[in-house]
């Protein structure tokens, strides 16, 4: 992973040493204190460690101040436009501040940056395609641009709790702007694909742009952008960390895809065992880094079962269960649900 500077959200660090932290940002009305409250809930279930609130009105910096109260998760006022409702945010109690330098005159900048300054929190310099002003060069030399000429802004009034980010909704122009950057400078960087869409689609390009940048050791916190919930996003982000090696979340869970020679209702099987693996998982949080094997063949399956540490793989109308690389016995359908999780449960101290 690339080095860099490191700041403090609140009890969360990004960059330096510091795991790669999940993001998201709340859906609703930052005024309407009860329903982004409840969103955090889920938010910080599924695992999300920041979470972001948009801030258009005096009204909605009121409610900031009533949601730190009640939350434990950092708090990050989004400010557009108008600077003087960072400055409130600020004076609030957030976290840290997401400003975009091409919607925020240079004067109002300066007095964010003054501000964040004098109360010891950070800020985000957003720079999104949609809001820059694209030269002849291109959208990516200009996103480059003006990502540089605001990094040295705030080097000039002496501040460095800098995190940049650089979103385009296109995987290639966003890859691009992230290694340009990451080469000039050493501050933390949050990675996204910004308006990706929803569904498979829009998860294949943050997890292709995300997972791309970080596979190189470029980026130090993420945040899915889905047109979906936060929860959703959240879980989408962890699933990125995991499948890349840097973070454990839940167990491994190893399942084939299934074809002609199974010969066991797998798909099912699969469903039912992942819901209590999870749901034991997060009583035990030992179980995370357990790797768990469902298999449904003698071709793969008892290959993938002895390398897990745990794991089970049919056979007709049954199922070889091995722990550790060792069969311990087969078992029909009726009983094999019982007898893996007996086992889950001592090795887990559960």
């Amino acid at each position: 992973m690339r080095k860099t500077h490191c700041v403090k959200v609140g009890n969360i660090l990004i960059g330096g040493d510091a795991p790669v932290s999940v993001q998201t940002m709340i859906k609703v009305q930052t005024s309407h204190t009860e329903e982004v409250i409840k969103q955090i809930k889920k938010i910080q279930c599924a695992g999300g460690e920041i979470v972001r609130l948009a801030v258009l009105n005096k009204d909605d910096v009121f409610s900031l101040k009533k949601i730190k109260k009640r939350v434990s998760i950092p708090l990050v006022a989004d400010i557009h436009y108008n600077y003087t409702l960072g400055i409130e945010s600020i004076e609030a109690g957030v976290d840290k501040i997401r400003v975009n330098p091409s919607n925020i005159p240079e004067s109002g900048m300066k007095k964010i940056i003054k501000k964040a300054i004098e109360k010891k929190i950070p800020v985000r310099l957003g720079l999104n395609s949609g809001s820059i002003k694209i030269k002849r060069t291109g959208l990516v030399a200009s996103i480059i641009d003006s990502a540089l000429d605001s990094i040295k802004l705030c080097e000039d009034m002496g501040f460095f709790d800098i995190v940049i980010s650089l979103k385009t909704p296109y995987v290639d122009d966003t890859i691009s702007a992230y290694r340009a950057v990451s080469e000039r400078c050493d501050y933390p960087l949050h990675l996204g694909i910004t308006e990706a869409g929803s569904g498979y689609y829009g998860f294949a390009k943050n997890a292709i742009g995300i997972g791309i940048l970080l596979y190189e050791g470029i980026g130090n916190t993420i945040r899915v952008s889905l047109t979906d919930s936060p929860d959703i996003e959240v879980e989408c982000a962890c699933a990125i960390l995991q499948a890349l090696g840097l973070r454990r979340f839940q167990p491994e869970i190893i399942s084939c895809p299934v074809c002609g020679r199974c010969q066991v209702p797998l798909d099912r099987i699969v469903s039912r065992f992942k819901k209590k693996i999870i749901a034991f998982s997060k009583k035990n949080p030992d179980m995370k880094n357990l790797k768990i094997a469902i298999m449904g063949c003698s071709v793969n399956g008892p290959g993938e079962a002895k390398q897990a540490d745990i794991g089970i793989a049919g056979g007709k109308d049954r199922f070889a269960l091995f722990v550790k690389g060792k069969i311990t016995g087969t078992y029909p359908l009726k009983q094999i649900e019982k007898e893996f999780f007996s086992r889950i449960k001592e090795m887990t101290n559960g």
